[in-house]
């Protein structure tokens, strides 16, 4: 897909000039705003934020062709013409859109609007929406004050319903804390008129150029919401301005993101690690390092997909075309009147905030140091000389913390410090003095407690002696018996034996007997049978003789 001309123009409609006046150009917004495709649309603003020359118009122009690639717009209502998967045209096609090129110099700075607007009607539900492409120019520059920077900060953010905040190689902390003061600006500025029910403003992604740790965390979204989760985590522990700082960022946007992308490469930035460095690039992707290059178009074809849309919402309300443009017209005027605080007013608003948490953790210090070490204290003398070693750890803590402000806000805080220390001392002082004389009475009472359980001891140490004593006795005398008793088994046994001997004998003795009985009586008859046969035989002769 070729991209022969830009589609359209950036437009300048609010700039604050170097003698710190806001100008408003109200001219493109209602043109854009009140066109018939748009005004009945709810809005979708995508919007840029960051340093100057650290390649976000750049990002925003490739956003541009994706778009251009994929919607229809004001100006050109029969895009898309092309497959939209070639929305990143030629590789040797120079980028056209809003300016990114190096060496630009101005008087002004503000919001730049894309003077074309995209539409599209969600296939889900049929719903219709405009795309909104805002760019700011001259954050964090030589040239633009540290006001104009909030100011510019805070209406992008009342004004986008998704915020790229741009920035170079990791998220420090004064990043973080200047992205609160301007989201509080922003708040203010909003609580004016119309408030914000839940959670102010949508979506707000983080985008880290120059990511050198892909080991750690790897390119793209992935990554980032693991370096995001690990970066913005609130630890037990952690000192209080850094918690505070998290915790207002995630109730301050709906949805919270980050992508981290690679160093486009030499033939883009030179040698260093700016965008802006290379003169002589035209912007065309051809000469991008290949994992940039694929890390860029990845990223921006999930940015703006369907899905990742989300509607500007003022109230939980979606904002249609013209009800955006009368509350931006509002903010506008809001930011060209004087009811916003001025820059003194919310310095020291940030000043009293920083001082007070760091009193904070100053106080807590000294607490715990009172409270964990109290029981030290063995007589009442000592309970003022513990306050003071306490309180000048405490003091000596604000001594050494960095601080904002100038001497007068140091001696002020520090008056208020010592005044909340010793009216803490006052207060535990009392409670101090009650402590220890219950203390003593506490071991007056251990002491009685600890005689009686030693008595009771010692009571317990005779009895046991005693009843050891007396179960030996039973144990020697059950010994004796168990003896005694085995020896009367044994003698039994032995009666035993030589009774059943005896009996074996006399046994032996009757059976003897018998036989010697049965002997004779068998010899008795013998005889008698003799002489019987002696008789017949003497009768027999007898009769022979007779014969």
């Amino acid at each position: 897909m070729g991209h022969d001309h830009p589609h359209g123009k950036p437009e300048n409609v609010l700039k604050f000039s170097q003698d710190n006046k806001v100008i408003v150009d109200e001219g493109p917004l209602k043109k854009m705003f009140e066109h018939p495709d748009v005004k009945n649309r709810k809005i979708v603003a995508f919007s840029i934020i960051g340093a100057y020359r650290k390649g976000k118009s750049f990002f925003l122009d490739y956003c541009l062709r994706f778009l251009y690639a994929n919607f229809p717009s004001i100006n050109y209502p029969n895009n898309p013409v092309e497959s939209p998967d070639d929305w990143p045209g030629s590789e040797d096609e120079p980028l056209a859109g809003f300016s990114w090129r190096s060496g630009s110099t101005r008087d002004t700075t503000g919001i730049v609007m894309w003077n074309d607007i995209f539409l599209h009607t969600i296939e889900t539900n049929g719903e219709k929406i405009a795309i909104v492409v805002m760019d700011t120019q001259g954050l964090f520059d030589n040239e633009t004050s540290p006001m104009d920077n909030s100011r510019i900060f805070a209406l992008g953010t009342l004004i986008s319903s998704i915020q790229v905040l741009n920035l170079s190689g990791v998220v420090q902390e004064d990043q973080l804390q200047y992205l609160q003061f301007a989201t509080e600006f922003a708040k203010f500025a909003a609580d004016d008129s119309h408030g914000s029910s839940g959670k102010p403003f949508q979506n707000l992604i983080f985008l880290i150029r120059d990511w050198s740790n892909p080991d750690d965390h790897a390119f793209g979204t992935e990554g980032g919401e693991s370096y995001l989760k690990y970066f913005l985590k609130v630890k037990s522990g952690q000192k209080e301005e850094l918690k505070s700082v998290r915790q207002f960022i995630h109730s301050s946007f709906e949805e919270i993101s980050c992508a981290l992308l690679p160093h486009p490469g030499k033939s883009v930035a030179g040698g260093g690690r700016n965008i802006q460095q290379n003169k002589k690039y035209d912007g065309n992707w051809g000469a991008m390092d290949e994992d940039f290059k694929i890390e860029l178009f990845n990223l921006i074809e999930n940015l703006l997909k369907t899905e990742r849309l989300v509607m500007k919402k003022i109230n939980g309300k979606d904002l249609k075309g013209s009800e955006f443009l009368e509350y931006v017209q509002q903010y506008f005027k809001l930011f060209q009147s004087d009811k916003l605080p001025q820059a003194q007013s919310i310095y020291e608003s940030t000043v009293e905030k920083q001082m007070n948490i760091l009193i904070g953790l100053c106080i807590d210090n000294y607490k715990e140091t009172v409270y964990k070490n109290q029981d030290l204290i063995s007589n009442i003398s000592q309970i003022p000389v513990f306050h003071n070693m306490s309180k000048n750890q405490a003091l000596l803590i604000y001594k050494e913390s960095k601080k904002m402000g100038n001497s007068d806000h140091e001696t002020k805080f520090k008056k208020e410090l010592s005044k909340q220390i010793d009216k803490l001392f006052s207060e535990w002082k009392n409670r101090s003095e009650a402590n220890i004389k219950k203390i003593e009475e506490e071991k007056e009472k251990t002491l009685k407690a600890l005689e009686e359980k030693q008595k009771l001891q010692l009571e317990q140490i005779e009895n046991e002696r005693k009843a050891a004593e007396k179960l030996r006795e039973l144990e020697s005398l059950k010994s004796a018996k168990a003896i005694e008793h085995e020896k009367y088994l044994k003698e039994k046994e032995i009666a035993k034996a030589r009774l059943e001997a005896e009996q074996l004998r006399s046994q032996n003795a009757e059976f003897e007997k018998q036989k010697a009985e049965a002997f004779r009586k068998e010899l008795e008859a013998r005889l008698e049978n003799e002489r019987l046969r002696n008789e017949l035989d003497k009768k027999s002769k007898r009769w022979c003789t007779v014969m």
